[in-house]
């Protein structure tokens, strides 16, 4: 028997559901890794290259990849022209004094990677239809309570003087090595689990999965994270207001009042809060890193006038800032569209863009339009991330590309629902 053959027989339906769900749950669970540039990289990429040589190897897979590719064709075109974008923004390597280029090769690699997930979760979809969402949701809440659960655990024995590796001076990151995208992972979790329990018909008042992940969130200390999620909770709220959906409206208020009772009883009855709150009220002070992020997106606008069509190159940021303003800046933009628009240009940065955009306005247009309570909580986590992604690089975090397709499937799966 052949490889493939061997490879085939080892897996049936009931083992390509649990690697999938192993892969979600192994998302969040992260570390450093140094080929010739240090990666930030998953547990999950190593599942996920079984997975993809499994989908690649089984003649009946490539039907169904092929039937993906169709049913979610605006997703896979996405990929193409972000891709290009990047690929045609290296045009500039060769007017650039200085070039970073094993840098610059690896941020697309590092997409691509990101769109080989979108690929094979799109596929897998297909393949197994709600049962596979089903499974995603499932090992999305376990993975999403045990990240929770150790935030807020090294957080208590931060304060009782133990400091672990799982905070940051006694901001919570768990696995994910920075409170920003720990603060990131539990907002899409946040919406995941909410969305989980609409589809099975539960309680979102009783939710105590969604309580201890808010609680891990304001560990965090993550001004972005938090201002995010509360800009867009008010966002969606004046949305609803507008399309009369009184009983979002007040169900919600029921969970926030919850959240809150429950908050402020925290803050008053121990000091585990009180970092947190101090640090998210001292937000814009001189010299914190707020004021550090304005001067790089200063800068990044800055060097975009130079190279405005295609800009300096992927991944040039650094290695192009001598040739601006004669010394080397040390940090990326800290900005997602901004790195997008200084190192691939507006060619770039429209590839990147219009897919969120479009997926932003059907969410949007279902919210105003339609009954369903999904859109409620998708845009919810739609906003938070587009506001986050203003203080931090995004595009290469694995959750964030799988949220965008979950959300692109569901809005789909809706669509056809309202149809028939």
């Amino acid at each position: 028997m052949s490889k493939c053959g061997v490879l085939n027989a080892c897996f049936n339906q009931e083992d390509g559901l649990f690697l999938i769900g192993l892969i979600v749950f192994c998302l969040p669970f992260m570390f450093h890794l140094t080929m010739i540039i240090e990666l930030n990289v998953s547990f999950s990429d190593l599942l996920m290259v079984l997975m993809l040589f499994w989908l690649i190897a089984h003649k009946q897979n490539r039907d169904i990849i092929a039937a993906a590719m169709r049913r979610y064709h605006l997703m896979v075109l996405y990929i193409g022209f972000l891709i290009y974008g990047c690929i045609f923004s290296m045009f500039n390597y060769f007017t650039n004094i200085i070039i970073d280029f094993p840098y610059g090769v690896s941020a697309i690699l590092k997409l691509s990677v990101n769109f080989a997930y979108v690929i094979v979760f799109l596929t897998l979809i297909e393949k197994y239809r709600d049962e596979l969402l089903a499974h995603i949701f499932r090992w999305w809440k376990i993975a999403a309570v045990i990240i929770s659960l150790l935030c807020i655990l090294s957080v208590i024995l931060y304060q009782l003087g133990i400091d672990t590796v799982l905070t940051l001076g006694g901001r919570a990151q768990a696995t994910l090595n920075d409170p920003n995208l720990a603060a990131l992972y539990l907002i899409v979790s946040m919406t995941i689990i909410a969305v989980s329990r609409i589809r099975t018909g539960r309680n979102i008042l009783l939710n105590l999965p969604m309580a201890i992940v808010l609680l891990a969130l304001v560990l965090t200390a993550s001004r972005g994270g938090i201002l995010s999620t509360i800009l867009s909770i008010t966002s969606v709220l004046l949305l609803s207001v507008l399309s009369a959906r009184v009983k979002e409206i007040l169900l919600f208020a029921g969970l926030a009042l919850l959240f809150a009772t429950g908050f402020i009883w925290l803050y008053h009855s121990s000091d585990v809060l009180s970092f947190a709150v101090e640090r998210v009220a001292t937000i814009g002070i001189e010299g914190d890193g707020t004021s550090y992020r304005v001067f790089l997106w200063n800068s990044a606008i800055e060097m975009w006038t130079h190279n405005p069509f295609i800009g300096v190159g992927i991944g040039q940021f650094i290695s192009y800032s001598p040739e601006v303003f004669g010394y080397a800046l040390s940090n990326i933009p800290h900005n997602t569209y901004l790195s997008f628009l200084t190192e691939t240009g507006i060619v770039g940065f429209l590839a990147f863009i219009w897919f969120p955009a479009f997926l932003l306005t059907r969410l949007v247009i279902g919210l105003l339009t339609s009954r369903e309570q999904h859109y409620f909580y998708l845009l919810i986590g739609l906003i938070a991330i587009a506001i986050q992604a203003i203080s931090i690089n995004i595009e290469n975090i694995r959750f964030i590309w799988l949220f965008l397709m979950l959300a692109y499937v569901l809005d789909k799966k809706l669509i056809q629902r309202q149809m028939t």
